[in-house]
Formats: structure tokens, sequence, C-alpha cells
């Protein structure tokens, strides 16, 4: 159904104003979520939200990746709240700022909400339904199931204004993209894992095609950067994967890109350094101990607490409780 213009001007005039109040965001204490949130109010949440990302998974295999990286956008900015996810009529919400432009799966998330609201309104938040589907997208993929605690609320501000906490991809130094880390809470470990979700998915050539201009970069090997050359020629939209060798496998391929200087982002190249190295080759040798510390570091990043609460959106798009 369309929105009112006195409807739509209240969205608006919510997201603008709330949108001017900026408050840290921290990792949630241990009580704030549960395992097993929904055991009593919606006994088939979870199970729900892992239907439905199966699904979209036999549409796109790709949609993974997409499922995994939304989960982060949204808790980098604003905390874990679904934030994300919300659109403004002045295009200014988080998800059309620069570095959002390639987010996907909201489709999936809008499918999931609406199978719930009709399992049972107005229970599962969005913020919820997306730390949910990373999870089980990370299962599909090859990584190991874990236990996704819920009780998220879902936020009530979304502005384009607040993504400048989202790590850059163009940041070499290590000790400068571990800042964005420690912000909210993470460690330089929690870093070097959550990165790793790199072994799935594609970047777009015009994020990192200045790197290609030169072989000055002495971050990226020679060969790799000549095959990057031919596939990004004529067209910066062009996608490619993060790691060619396994993209759609969650894997430890991604951490023997980084020490062969095979990397597209230099985020990425950065864990090369001597600080980062030593914990990238103990994961590339050791697949089991890789996944297994990955879903805990899920765990914590899903755990920062939203800046700007409210209670459950009936929609995943709009501020309407």
């Amino acid at each position: 159904m369309a929105m009112g213009k006195q409807q739509g001007a209240g969205l608006l005039f919510l997201v603008v104003v709330a949108g001017l109040l900026l408050h840290d965001t921290r990792v949630a204490d241990a009580q704030t979520l549960r395992v097993g949130y929904y055991n009593q109010t919606c006994r088939n949440a979870e199970s729900i939200v892992a239907d439905e990302v199966l699904k979209a998974s036999y549409r796109d295999k790709g949609v993974l990746a997409s499922l995994i990286r939304l989960h982060f956008h949204d808790c980098f900015v604003n905390g874990c709240d679904g934030s994300v996810l919300l659109e403004s009529s002045d295009r200014q919400a988080e998800k059309n700022a620069k570095p959002n432009l390639s987010l996907r799966g909201f489709d999936v998330i809008e499918r999931i909400k609406q199978r719930l609201e009709a399992a049972c309104a107005l229970t599962v938040s969005c913020a919820d339904i997306v730390a949910f589907a990373a999870r089980d997208s990370v299962k599909l993929s090859g990584g190991v199931g874990y236990a996704v605690p819920g009780g998220r609320q879902d936020g009530t501000v979304s502005r384009a204004s607040m993504t400048g906490d989202l790590p850059p991809p163009n940041q070499r130094s290590v000790d400068q993209l571990a800042q964005y880390f420690y912000r909210k809470g993470l460690t330089l470990d929690d870093m070097i894992l959550l990165l790793g979700a790199h072994s799935l998915g594609v970047a777009h050539c015009g994020t990192f095609d200045y790197r290609l201009t030169s072989d000055q970069d002495k971050g990226m090997d020679a060969a790799f950067r000549n095959s990057l050359r031919s596939q990004c020629r004529h067209n910066a939209s062009n996608a490619v994967p993060f790691d060619a060798g396994s993209p759609y496998a969650f894997d430890t391929g991604y951490f023997a890109n980084v020490l062969a200087n095979r990397t597209v982002l230099e985020s990425d190249a950065a864990l090369a350094s001597p600080r980062a190295a030593g914990k990238v080759r103990q994961w590339k040798d050791n697949p089991g101990w890789f996944r297994s510390s990955f879903a805990a570091a899920m765990v914590k990043m899903g755990s920062i607490r939203g800046t700007n609460p409210g209670k459950v959106r009936l929609s995943c798009n709009r501020v309407r409780m």
C-alpha cells in the first residue's frame, strides 16, 4: 500500500531528527541477548529464516556472501539494529551511502519478515533476522553452524552520514584499520577473522581499480594485477571474486591469497603486514580452528548494541512499529 503524504513526511522527520543524535556503540552485555530467545514466542522463527535463506541460495549462490556482508554493515553503524534496511523519502538512509550501494539481500530479509509476521506478528525483530540469516549463510557456504543469541531491538534511525564507521576498503595500514574495530569493542584477532568473510563474494572494479593504474603497488602480485586489469578493462562496474579459486566456499583460500599478495582490496592486503601475518598464517593452516573462531567473532560482532532502539518493526524497510 502506498504511503500517504502525511505519513511519509512523518517518517522522514523521524529519521532526519533522530539521525542528528550520535551515540557510541559498545558490545552489549551478555545478559542483553540470549540463545533461544524466540523459543516461547515464535518457536519456528529460526527455522523460517533458514528455509528462506536456503531457497534464496538456490536462486543465487552469491546471495550468501551478500547476507553476511549485510550483517556486518548493519552492526558497524548504530549497532546491530536493522537500520541498514531502512529507507527514507530523501534517499539519505544508510543504504544510500556510497559504501552500501552494492549491498544486496534486502529482498530476502523482507520475504523472511513477511513469513514471520504471518506466523507470529510483531515478535521477531529485523535485526535478529539479519543476524540469523548471516549465520545460515555461513553454514550453507561450508562454515560451521553456531548459536546466535536473539533479542536485538530494531532501530529507528538510518542516515547515510553515519556510515563513516565502516572500515574503508582502501585502508592499507593495519593499525588504522584496526581502530575501526576497536571502537566497536572488537580486537585485532576479531578483525582478521571477520575479514576472512572475503573468502566469499565479489568486489566491483571501481572499488580497487586505482591499484591497477601502475605497477608500483608492492602489495599486489604482478600476474594477479594483470589478470585484474583484463577483467576490469573498460568497465568499473564489473565484479571479480575475492577468492577466485573458491568464490562460493567458506574456506581458508582468502588467507592464502593475503600471504601471496593476491587480494583486490588494500584493506585485505593490510593483513600481510608483520602485525597480522602470523595469525593469518595460523588460520590458513588450521581450517577447523578458523571456522570455529570466525563463528565466535560473528557472535561477538552481532552483540554490538543498537544506539537508537525501538522494539520490533512491522516492516524491515520502514520505521513503523
